[in-house]
């Protein structure tokens, strides 16, 4: 064997190696990293309109305050108003008299020993307590790295572009940048900003017919409209239940609002905001979402079909240069 190729298959094993320990540093961040592209990626445009009128550091840092007002603010109101509400319907309902009059019975019939019951669950509620708070800092953390990150894809957008054009290896780099970045907006405008929308309409709803769980409904809605039909997973049933109880005005409400979720917002104003053939395919929007959500979480429900699109794309492309 020549040299040249001992110091090929070298200089080869040796970045395979940078490649594995370098995955291995930023595996923890890379859900957070790849958020904080598709941020920069859904803001960018407000960002260059900052930049027309200011420096790029202070159009960025305005940009990611804007991005994270929007985000933040309302899902810190919706988890505080999910909580709320599951809270008061344990305490104003009969679950917990139920699960206590079901505990004593197996204790006096098991004549298990309370202390130990106790001291058990008191170890479980202080391992979930220590989790918890691991977790919360953990995504902390996440979230520095992510507004980190945003704020220099945002400032170092154009050079990022160059860069990724040079490590591109097909000859038709534009075209494949353009089909991936249509991908992209079928996903974010097509699907985020719909769900975003369909939210709003079915916690009114199901406000209106007097639902104790409207955001958990409406939450439920929402997550569901990355799933063609899926919004009629959760207000069919509502529906089902008010029209057994004979809460015919409940159900008439709910019956309204469902059509217009899914017949006006998840057709017709969907191919409005994203135009034509804006539905990313229903098997690769299932697939990712149901791929997606176990490796990148909630995360994943976008992540997921925005991966296999772009693994798509890439594939054709390859085919139609080789054929």
């Amino acid at each position: 064997m020549e040299k040249d190729q001992v110091k090929k298959y070298i200089t080869l094993a040796a970045l395979a190696i940078l490649i594995v320990l370098s995955f291995m540093i930023i595996k923890s961040y890379i859900v957070w990293l790849i958020s904080a592209f598709i941020l920069a990626y859904l803001f960018h445009p407000l960002n260059k309109w900052f930049e027309r009128k200011m420096s790029k550091p202070l159009a960025a840092t305005i940009t990611i305050i804007i991005t994270l007002l929007i985000i933040l603010i309302p899902i810190s109101a919706v988890v505080a108003e999910i909580t709320s509400q599951a809270y008061n319907s344990i305490q104003n309902g009969v679950a917990s008299q139920t699960l206590e009059n079901i505990a004593a019975k197996i204790i006096e019939k098991y004549n298990l020993d309370i202390k130990a019951i106790t001291k058990k669950a008191l170890e479980i509620g202080v391992q979930a307590l220590t989790s918890i708070t691991l977790s919360a800092l953990a995504a902390l953390l996440g979230m520095f790295i992510m507004i980190f990150a945003m704020y220099y894809m945002l400032t170092e957008w154009e050079i990022i572009n160059t860069k990724i054009k040079k490590f591109i290896p097909f000859q038709n780099k534009e075209h494949l940048i353009n089909e991936i970045s249509h991908s992209t907006k079928k996903v974010l405008h097509g699907t985020v900003l719909i769900a975003v929308i369909e939210f709003v309409v079915a916690a009114l709803g199901f406000w209106l017919a007097g639902s104790k769980f409207f955001l958990v409904l409406a939450t439920m809605t929402a997550l569901l409209a990355f799933i063609p039909g899926g919004p009629g997973l959760v207000w069919v049933p509502t529906l089902i239940i008010e029209l057994l109880q004979k809460n015919y005005l409940s159900a008439g409400i709910i019956l309204a609002f469902g059509l217009v979720i899914s017949v006006y917002i998840d057709t017709i104003f969907r191919a409005k905001v994203a135009g034509k053939n804006a539905r990313i395919h229903p098997l690769i929007a299932l697939l990712g979402i149901l791929g997606g959500t176990p490796i990148f979480g909630i995360p994943g429900i976008v992540i997921g079909p925005l991966f296999l699109s772009y693994t798509i794309e890439i594939v054709e492309e390859f085919l139609s240069e080789n054929k």
